[in-house]
């Protein structure tokens, strides 16, 4: 049985963390695996509240990740990836905050990912992580291939697997990020892709597609699903419900489960804002507590036409 842990800590003085569908971090199999955080923070009377440009936003982000890592006694040092997901407004800062993130980390894999907006409006950045904690997973993630259009990117990383040595196989992960301009167009590689989300632009403002890929050994016993709501479904709440419910059978032809599940990535459309908080009754109703970890994002849209919601899964099987 998968053993997954909550990391719970004492003081952590941002908010109440309990009241949520999901944990700030979740440590199993030798990796923590932290939410997705904004600089968001609770200041009476004003409430919750977000403030700053952009590295001080990152700098109460890495507070956030240092207290929910000294509950598995780890520091911002046994982090070994981040991924931050910025909005358009953020990009002319990402300089400084390259420049202010190797102070804090040092050497640590870092992908950047540009979306609409975030849950809080006025969010510039929401940074997820990835931490060591006792052993080896055998998942590397691939720098992120950028280019002008989705033939080109495609390309590129059939070049970038082939100069590796890799397999399609060995390929676990493959997230698709397209401007208006090349959304549309046919992917050559269906039987890489996962998620194509559409996004206003990118870092680089040239690019029209940015594609990030993970692969792992034979034997790995990390799992990543993802998939879109059917659009025939009535709003976010019903859309969420029964896209839960399929990435289940996608998790049970692995050998996972909704019960190994350790972190969930949340795609969402400005249609489905209003319904959306009704989504963490959905999460209650699937996971047992230790909720996994999540990060919640606005995207500009999704393949398909009218779907509310798409959802990356990371679990881990029963055995390696």
């Amino acid at each position: 049985m998968t053993i997954r842990r909550a990391l719970e800590p004492a003081h952590y003085p941002f908010f109440d963390y309990r009241r949520f569908s999901f944990a700030l971090g979740i440590a199993a199999a030798d990796r923590i695996w932290l939410s997705g955080s904004t600089a968001v923070k609770h200041e009476p009377p004003a409430g919750m509240v977000v403030k700053g440009d952009l590295v001080d936003q990152a700098s109460v982000i890495f507070e956030k990740m240092k207290a929910t890592l000294v509950a598995a006694d780890r520091t911002l040092a046994d982090v070994t990836r981040v991924v931050r997901y910025v909005t358009p407004k953020a990009i002319p800062e990402l300089a400084a905050l390259d420049a202010f993130q190797a102070k804090t980390f040092g050497k640590v894999s870092v992908t950047t990912l540009t979306i609409q907006s975030l849950l809080r409006p006025e969010a510039l950045i929401e940074i997820e992580g990835l931490a060591f904690d006792g052993g080896e997973d055998g998942v590397e993630f691939l720098p992120s291939v950028v280019a002008a259009d989705r033939a080109s990117a495609w390309a590129a990383v059939d070049k970038e697997l082939t100069a590796r040595g890799l397999m399609p196989s060995q390929v676990v992960k493959a997230t698709e990020l397209a401007t208006a301009s090349a959304f549309d167009a046919p992917s050559p590689a269906k039987a890489l892709q996962g998620l194509c989300i559409g996004v206003p632009r990118l870092a680089a403002r040239e690019a029209g597609v940015q594609i990030d890929i993970a692969f792992a050994p034979k034997g790995s016993r990390v799992v990543y699903v993802s998939a879109e709501a059917d659009p025939s479904k009535d709003g976010i709440v019903n859309q969420c419900r029964d896209l839960y419910a399929g990435l289940a059978e996608k998790l049970a032809a692995k050998g996972a489960s909704p019960a190994s599940i350790v972190k969930t990535t949340e795609f969402i459309v400005p249609a489905g804002l209003k319904e959306y908080r009704g989504t963490a009754d959905v999460r209650r109703e699937l996971f047992d507590a230790p909720y996994p970890a999540a990060t919640g994002v606005i995207c500009e849209r999704l393949v398909k036409p009218g779907a509310m919601i798409a959802v990356e899964a990371i679990a881990l099987t029963e055995a390696g």
